[in-house]
This record gives C-alpha cells, structure tokens and sequence, in this order.
C-alpha cells in the first residue's frame, strides 16, 4: 500500500535545472521538506519518492525523482508516517 502524497507537484513544471519544482507550502508538513529528505510526491496516478535537492527561503522547492515505481523506494521514507 502506498502511503499519502507529502508533497503535490506537476511533474512537468521543471526549471531550468530541468527538476521539476513545487513550493512547500503544498506539503502536508512543510517542516520536512527539506533538502537530502525522501518524500512521496506527485499527483493522481503520477506518484513517486522523491529527493528534495533544494529549498530556498521562499519555500521553491526543487525535487528529483526516483526511478522505478514508488513501491520500489516506501523503504526510504520516514518512519514518522501515519
């Protein structure tokens, strides 16, 4: 079973880092989005983990995908989860 989405974000919003980009305040805890975390994230069906590689001061949050399905990288979230 895969936990709830962390963080929303539309995988084809991309900088020009080419990662894709959201900001915290889409998270359900903002205070753990931070960089080097593993987070669940996506949208409907497009889920995936995640690495927060960056957070500025404005909240832009930057996020790198992991490859393979979700299910593959559960064993990287937190164990704080509901």
């Amino acid at each position: 079973m895969i936990p709830p989405v962390e963080i929303d974000v539309e995988w084809t919003t991309q900088d020009d880092t080419g990662l894709p980009w959201t900001f915290a305040d889409e998270a359900a805890d903002p205070d753990q989005i931070v960089p080097g975390a593993f987070v669940l994230t996506g949208r409907g069906t497009a889920v995936a983990v995640a690495e927060v590689v960056d957070r500025d001061s404005e909240g832009f949050v930057l996020l790198r995908a992991l490859p393979g399905p979700a299910t593959a990288h559960l064993h990287l979230l937190s164990d704080a989860r509901p």
